[in-house]
């Protein structure tokens, strides 16, 4: 049977002919699979959105890994196979984009372990950004490359010799490491970012530049966004850790216009603001619209607090005696006594309160409290009388405390995954709780649930389908599909295999005959829910016989291959499948079989197929083996 009778415009092996078709319910998503989606779902999180609408990356002309059989290619994603394991995949990819200048980088605190059966990988050239998801296919020995474009939130400039690279272009942050020194790198950040439309801020009064060569720190300033900070330490080793990041407007005010503390025994008046000096050049006038900002919102606090009796500034005496730690402290880190409106965020990972005490004490407090805990204090460059920032270590882990002098006040504000608390567990002998009723949605004519981590939607001449991650458990999933598709006309079958940890029913369909399959792992479900077409595929000769599989052969290489199934050995011309030529079709009862392909020159390549009744299949011989296509 030719290809063009049922699609004169795609291969019948292809994934233009059976590609996924994402549908997208809101700006930037794209078309993936189903472990893609939860993988791009962190990713998103983290200040990544596909590049639905940007055409300046053209991922199908991206350098692949050797041996890649292309599936399906556009400009926002293009997806291919590879003749090696996920992690051999992973590595060859890496490399070729590697060479095409791409740089590899991983998001803040990522955990990086290994997965034999998914791996993902992001990259940055100049400003255009790429995602690449490496998975298992279902035949366990050849990896299928799926490649998403990316739209920075915020770019920041990575060293030509940076290297362990963390960016979060929401946040946004960038660390790594570098062997050039001090000068050379503030040059380069200054010149980058200046061309981004970045201004330094005006160096502090009576600053004076690192004697030692050790350490630096630089402010810019955008019209649009918070100042960034940058932060150079220069180790023993000759590498320079570098830290760009996000750091409020105050912070920058506290460098600008240092707070002179009050004599001793003495309230602390609240004067206004003092007022910004005029900026040097033209160049300065953002900095200073910041500062001045900055200023106004400084100046609200203090006709609040004016309106309060004033506390009075701390003493040297009461600095003399050392905080001690609150009790019940609901934080993963101590707190003092002393806090007021202490706010913590175990999910997000942030701390903040304030207290009146100097900045002295309470950095004195943290580092005499976080020792005996296993945190190591890693050094910082900011560390004045009116602003302090406090970085700790353990295990990989890491907490920023940032002390900044308010008036008769300090405020303290935490971030880092050493804050990061995991979910209280439920008691052993507490009651399961009753599945949550989930909301439903529609998305090309099949429910879905409002909640779902990942959507997508596949279809071919002759079946439609969706696939989804939810996070509910199974029982939820399954109640909510059994409610909304029987309010569409839909007929559950006798015979439904419901476990604790998967589910396949079989419906009847106003289109016809329907499958869902559930799969549930660690309180997340997947859906399959696929609708085919008996009457087209029929008249387009697409259907097996009654309980039978029919399986069409394709040949995407060169030259001849020769196909061993069920004990028969079929030939296969080159081109068969793909240039509209007929390949050779067989019938086979359901079940597993083992395909040999053997091409001219190469030893034979063996994979095992899992076929279903009433399915029509095609395998396509590669350079890597056999690609397996569901058609109906």
């Amino acid at each position: 049977m030719s290809i063009r009778r049922f699609d004169s415009a795609m291969s019948l092996f292809g994934a233009r002919a059976a590609q996924k078709r994402g549908r997208p319910d809101r700006p930037g998503s794209t078309p993936r699979s189903l472990v893609a989606g939860l993988c791009l779902a962190a990713l998103a999180s983290a200040g990544f959105a596909p590049a639905a609408g940007a055409q300046a990356l053209d991922t199908s002309r991206l350098p692949r890994a050797p041996g890649a059989i292309e599936v399906y290619a556009s400009p926002p994603t293009t997806i291919y196979t590879a003749p090696d394991p996920v992690a051999a995949a992973a590595a060859a990819a890496a490399k070729a984009l590697a060479a095409d200048g791409w740089r590899q980088y991983s998001p803040p605190n990522a955990d990086q372990a290994a997965n034999a059966q998914v791996q993902a990988m992001t990259f940055k050239k100049g400003s255009q950004g790429l995602s690449a998801l490496v998975t298992l296919t279902p035949q366990a020995k050849t990896a299928n490359v799926n490649y998403t474009a990316l739209v920075f939130a915020h770019d920041l400039p990575f060293p030509a010799d940076a290297t362990g690279v963390a960016f979060d272009p929401s946040a946004p942050y960038l660390s790594c490491a570098s062997a050039q020194p001090l000068d050379a790198l503030l040059d380069f950040f200054g010149k980058a970012l200046g061309a981004a439309g970045w201004t330094p801020a005006p160096k502090p009064p009576g600053a004076k530049p690192p004697t030692d060569g050790k350490a630096a720190h630089a402010y810019f300033t955008h019209a649009d966004e918070a100042p960034l900070l940058l932060v150079l330490q220069r180790g023993d080793d000759g590498k320079t850790s570098v830290e760009l990041k996000s750091v409020p407007a105050e912070v920058l005010l506290a460098e600008l216009h240092p707070a002179q503390p009050a004599p001793a025994g003495e309230t602390q008046p609240a004067a206004t603001p003092p007022k910004a000096e005029a900026p040097e050049s033209a160049a300065d006038e953002t900095a200073d619209s910041i500062v001045k900002q900055a200023q106004q919102m400084a100046a609200d606090a203090v006709a609040d607090a004016s309106k309060k009796p004033v506390a009075p500034a701390p003493t040297a005496q009461a600095d003399a005696a050392p905080l001690e730690a609150l009790a019940g402290n609901p934080a993963s880190i101590p707190v003092p006594q002393t806090a007021e409106q202490v706010e913590f965020d175990g999910a997000q990972g942030s701390l903040e309160f304030d207290i009146a005490a100097s900045v002295k004490a309470v950095a004195a407090f943290y580092r005499t409290a976080m020792k005996p805990l296993g945190w190591s204090e890693q050094p910082s460059v900011i560390n004045r009388p009116n602003m302090v920032e406090l970085d700790f270590s353990k295990a990989g882990k890491t907490v920023s405390l940032t002390i900044l002098q308010m008036g008769a006040k300090a405020t303290v504000s935490g971030s880092g995954e050493g804050l990061v608390t995991a979910a209280a567990e439920p008691a052993p002998d507490s009651a399961p709780a009753s599945p949550v009723a989930l909301e439903a949605e529609e998305s090309e004519g099949f429910p879905v649930p409002s909640s779902r981590t990942s959507i997508e939607n596949e279809q071919t001449p002759f079946r439609h389908g969706l696939n989804a991650n939810v996070s509910a458990d199974l029982n939820a999933v399954l109640a909510f599909y059994r409610r909304e598709l029987t309010k569409r006309g839909w007929s559950e079958q006798a015979g439904a295999d419901v476990k604790t940890d998967h589910a396949t029913l079989a419906f009847t369909a106003p289109q016809g005959p329907a499958v869902l399959k559930l799969i549930s792992k660690d309180g997340e479900t997947a859906i399959s829910l696929v609708v085919r077409d008996p009457t087209t595929a029929a008249k387009a000769g697409m259907a097996p016989k009654p309980g039978q599989v029919k399986v069409m052969l394709g040949n995407a290489t060169g030259a001849e291959a020769v196909f061993t199934i069920n004990k028969q050995t079929l030939k296969v011309v080159a081109g068969a499948g793909i240039e509209g030529k007929s390949g050779p079709t067989i019938e086979l009862p359901p079940g597993k079989y083992k395909v040999a392909v053997k091409l001219a020159g190469q030893p034979a390549m063996t994979e095992e197929e899992q076929f279903g009744g009433d399915e029509t299949w095609g395998l396509m011989a590669g350079p890597g083996g056999v690609l397996p296509v569901r058609m109906y």
